[in-house]
């Protein structure tokens, strides 16, 4: 079974591409507790509106990136945790 990844709800093509890749994801607005990795569309949102949150997960940000690139970072990072 794959990690879970978070996406953020606004980069739909990237929870499609780690879909396809065989990723399980689920969108940001669920949760971030119990997954390995998170995307989101740009750094200077806050998580779900807070800026107090805290995770053990790295934070990778999409914004101005292609998809391939970001499932490529996704792919890495979850590697190197393994």
């Amino acid at each position: 079974m794959q990690p879970i990844v978070a996406v953020d709800d606004k980069i739909q093509g990237v929870k499609q591409a780690l879909e396809e890749s065989g990723y399980q994801v689920q969108d940001l607005s669920r949760g971030w507790e119990d997954v390995a990795a998170i995307v989101v569309s740009g750094m200077d949102d806050n998580f779900l509106g807070q800026q107090d949150i805290v995770s053990k997960a790295p934070v990778i940000d999409a914004a101005g990136r292609e998809i391939d690139e970001v499932v490529a970072d996704v792919q890495r990072i979850l590697r190197l945790q393994s």
